[in-house]
């Protein structure tokens, strides 16, 4: 059963991609089959991202604001952003804005079942099958696109990088009395004793009585047990909003993300490539991936137009890698720190200015200012860890510029 193009996973890089297809008059006219052991027909997620850019899916924007809101023990600032803006996409939209476009195509095709394995059988041919359960079917195609990312693909403990988890639970709510701006997005608020993890909270307002309220952490191990999400989310209901009376209004929404500087191995084979968080999008500081995910898709869509293939020189910045690795490494190691950064990071620059950093969108000297505005020690104790122990191996000769200027 042979197809020009499979997806294993059909999550939203997988459906960013296959959007970018269809507006392509070669890619459209492909075969193109969608393996995936989900049906994304319900609103399971919701994908959050600042930006000043202009992307295929601002129709389905949900809600987006202009103000953005930073809280912690000692700090309460709200800043009104001038060329970003905050931007939230409900999942249920987002699959039915992809479908329905995909659905013009005849030649793609979905199906719901699992995947058993991916393999590249010659220069020229890949090879995925299912599972027992639904008949060891086999297909082949020119180009596989994988975007599973499976248990065993969680980075496990190292001493040559670091892997955290960014896990969280939400409820949307609906309250009898006014209790939020709907206005202002609240980013982080880390008023939450920090128990071995970075710990906050944020709001989606969609309405003075309608938000998404989403409690967060950021540890190397879960929680025992989801009822523990729940309780420290609805003692923050109950304390900080001093709400107590509010319904659910969706399913609630739980996750889990991989935030780790270990260099996730690429297929040597060149038609297997891998999309989402399985080819590193998820940006290994904030677990941010939506906007990396799309420019990835833009990029393998102008790749092919210009050489036939979806192979592109991505460009790393050196500067941030090593950003990311030393906020990892304040993490692991002491979490409690990164509340004091934050605190400093938004209290002595523009909550704009931050989010542009967070971005990646910033210029070296921009950044020196970010960093010289926090505290000098964990990032001096990081450089040191990164430097001498077996973590700092590979970022040695990148720690330079850092370490000057925070010396």
């Amino acid at each position: 059963m042979n197809y020009d193009i499979i997806f294993t996973g059909g999550g939203a890089a997988a459906l960013m991609l296959l959007y970018k297809m269809s507006k392509n008059e070669t890619l459209s006219k492909k075969n193109i089959l969608v393996i995936d052991k989900e049906k994304k027909d319900t609103n399971n997620r919701t994908w959050s991202f600042w930006t000043n850019q202009k992307t295929d899916f601002d129709i389905i924007v949900h809600k987006e604001w202009e103000k953005v809101r930073f809280l912690a023990p000692q700090i309460d600032k709200t800043d009104r952003l001038t060329s970003l803006k905050y931007k939230m996409i409900r999942g249920i939209d987002f699959y039915n804005f992809v479908n329905a476009k995909l659905s013009e195509f005849e030649n793609i095709e979905f199906l719901q079942a699992e995947v058993n394995e991916v393999k590249s059988i010659s220069e020229n041919e890949a090879e995925v099958s299912l599972t027992e359960e639904f008949g060891n079917k086999i297909f082949r195609s020119e180009y596989v696109f994988d975007s599973r990312f499976l248990k065993e693909d969680i980075p496990p403990k190292s001493n040559d990088y670091h892997s955290l988890l960014q896990h969280f639970l939400g409820y949307t709510i609906e309250t009898d009395e006014p209790v939020f701006d709907s206005e202002t997005v609240q980013l982080f608020d880390m008023r939450l004793p920090q128990r071995n993890a970075v710990e906050f909270v944020y709001i989606l307002p969609f309405s003075p009585t309608k938000a998404l309220v989403e409690y967060t952490l950021f540890s190397d191990e879960l929680l025992r047990n989801k009822e523990l999400y729940k309780v420290r989310l609805e003692s923050y209901i109950a304390t900080k909003l001093g709400v107590e009376n509010y319904k659910i209004e969706e399913e609630e929404e739980y996750g889990v993300i991989p935030m780790s500087d270990y260099k996730f191995e690429q297929p040597k084979a060149k038609n297997i490539i891998y999309l989402g968080t399985k080819a590193g999008r998820a940006k290994p500081s904030t677990g941010y991936a939506f906007l990396r995910m799309y420019r990835d898709a833009k990029c393998r869509i102008e790749a092919f137009q210009k050489t036939g293939n979806f192979h592109y020189n991505e460009k790393f910045n050196k500067q941030f890698e090593t950003y990311d690795s030393m906020i990892l490494n304040i993490m692991e190691r002491d979490p409690a720190d990164i509340q004091r950064i934050f605190t400093d990071m938004f209290r002595n620059n523009s909550i704009e200015q931050v989010l542009l950093f967070l971005d990646e969108q910033t210029n070296f000297l921009s950044d020196l200012k970010i960093m010289a505005s926090v505290p000098p020690m964990p990032f001096l104790t990081s450089i040191k860890n990164l430097v001498t122990g077996r973590k700092g191996q590979r970022l040695h000769q990148r720690l330079g510029n850092v370490a000057m200027v925070k010396v």
